[in-house]
């Protein structure tokens, strides 16, 4: 497995590799209507330009194997007037077929490599119940548990329908 920087022609992998893990790698720990109110923008894969925007101003490193992305990770170092500096992760996601492989770790530890060479003191991160154990093992601590309401489309949002309620958790790490 080679860790490398993301280019802009990984996007259509990269948004693979997102919705096979939420579709499908998320399935224990939430319904299919909350997995798809997460994956999906009204009902349909999110763009290649979603995550090119989605992802501007940040740092992403991906895990390839075979010349198949299979993973991805990404960084976003807080605003320099900042007491403390600080960074988030917002993404960390990895193919279901390769789920307890030690993509994720791989790809925590490379991003890791920049946050102490950037002289961080904290970093942060909104894991998935999915996620938490893992950024758990990795020194992290849960904050806060959030719930997030998201529509399946904007007819739904329209008519009055009930919100998928996503919960994910808060978590920091001091360096």
């Amino acid at each position: 497995m080679k860790i490398r920087l993301f280019t802009p022609a990984d996007v259509s992998q990269l948004a693979a590799i997102f919705e096979a893990s939420v579709m499908q790698g998320s399935g224990e720990y939430y319904s299919f209507a909350e997995r798809s109110a997460w994956a999906y923008i009204e009902g349909e894969s999110r763009s290649d330009s979603y995550w090119l925007e989605r992802l501007k101003g940040t740092t992403i490193w991906v895990a390839e194997t075979e010349n198949m992305l299979v993973g991805f990770i990404n960084l976003k170092v807080g605003d320099d007037s900042e007491v403390e500096a600080s960074a988030e992760i917002e993404c960390l996601f990895v193919h279901p077929e390769y789920a307890r492989s030690g993509v994720a770790t791989t790809l925590y530890f490379a991003l890791f490599e920049q946050v102490k060479a950037l002289a961080l003191k904290r970093l942060m991160v909104e894991a998935s119940y999915l996620a938490r154990p893992f950024f758990e093992k990795q020194g992290f601590r849960s904050t806060r548990r959030n719930e997030h309401k998201r529509f399946l489309n904007t007819l739904d949002k329209s008519k009055g329908q009930a919100a998928q309620v996503l919960v994910n958790f808060s978590m920091t790490l001091a360096l």
